[in-house]
């Protein structure tokens, strides 16, 4: 499964057009509003969120609540911001979220890699720009769910400049990008 984010750039929050496997499905908005901003992600059929992440305060890095669908939370944090390394629990399974060189970033389900994103190095006008790749029964809405979490923690084009150039990490990753994996395919 392919799944792209394209972020728009708005006065108070953001803005995010959702595709999976080239049919957009989702979209998603931050809120600016309060000390704390929070994300929503909404699929096409639905007004009520599939999910909304809500920043918590902490000193430097990433940490939110994430409230699912049937009401249930979950915790989103940092294990360490220096190697980009990222954890989240949804009942027994443990999901780990790695930064590496550049912008790529893999997420684990109790230790199996199900996805990795990119990011684009140079962006036009509008915002950031992610593809995923996962594996197609994966939970697809909570990987989306890290990406624009971590997008909405480090985003370097808060401003809505014409061109923005990120370079990416270039410190120390907890685990190296897998060059080799695939995803995995039901069909």
């Amino acid at each position: 499964m392919v799944i792209d984010i394209n972020q728009k750039k708005i006065a108070f929050g953001d803005k995010y057009r959702i595709f999976i496997n080239g049919e957009q499905t989702y979209f998603a908005s931050s809120q600016l509003i309060g000390f704390m901003p929070k994300l929503h992600l909404f699929d096409n059929q639905n007004s009520r969120a599939k999910l909304t992440m809500g920043k918590r305060w902490s000193w430097f890095s990433p940490k939110y609540k994430v409230t699912l669908w049937d009401g249930d939370t979950i915790e989103f944090g940092t294990v360490s911001l220096w190697k980009s390394y990222y954890q989240c629990r949804d009942g027994a399974d443990l999901y780990e979220i790695f930064g590496h060189k550049g912008h790529k970033h893999s997420v684990y389900k109790n230790d199996v890699q199900i996805a990795w994103w990119d990011k684009e190095m140079v962006t036009w006008f509008e915002g950031d720009n992610y593809k995923i790749v996962a594996d197609d029964d994966s939970n697809h809405e909570l990987v989306i769910g890290f990406c624009l979490m971590l997008d909405s923690q480090f985003s370097n084009n808060k401003n809505g400049n014409t061109v923005t150039i990120d370079f990416g990490n270039i410190g120390p990753q907890a685990r190296k990008f897998d060059y080799a994996w695939r995803p995995k395919q039901l069909h």
